[in-house]
């Protein structure tokens, strides 16, 4: 049963913003998506990958390890570094229309990404 399942947005929300985005995500890029793409996968045991894909600059992946600090408070170890992200949802609308997005406060994107995240199903 995914994050998702049998549960109301609102509890969902708070399940994230408590437990940490566990799952699989993509940047909400619209119809953008088709020419390049990310998919970041948080699992449950704190690791996690990026993987991108562009076809102009091919693929990469970049593992991390991840762990929630205190409540929308993700703190992320890549290469050694740690940043914090302070997460929030919002609404967010492209030309593939109106959708619930994660996304880092006071920026229009998520962590190394230019855009917000959306849900993309379990890992």
């Amino acid at each position: 049963m995914g994050l998702q399942s049998g549960r109301d947005k609102d509890n969902w929300r708070d399940l994230v913003m408590e437990r940490g985005p566990v799952g699989r995500w993509r940047p909400a890029l619209g119809t953008a998506g088709v020419l390049s793409g990310d998919e970041v996968l948080f699992d449950a045991d704190g690791t996690g990958r990026l993987h991108s894909h562009s076809v102009v600059f091919g693929e990469e992946t970049i593992a991390f390890r991840w762990r929630m600090a205190h409540r929308g408070r993700l703190i992320l170890l890549v290469d050694g570094e740690e940043e914090a992200v302070a997460m929030e949802f919002r609404d967010h609308i492209s030309d593939a229309g109106r959708a619930t997005v994660l996304a880092e406060v006071a920026n229009p994107g998520f962590w190394i990404m230019p855009d917000p995240l959306k849900w993309a199903g379990d890992t």
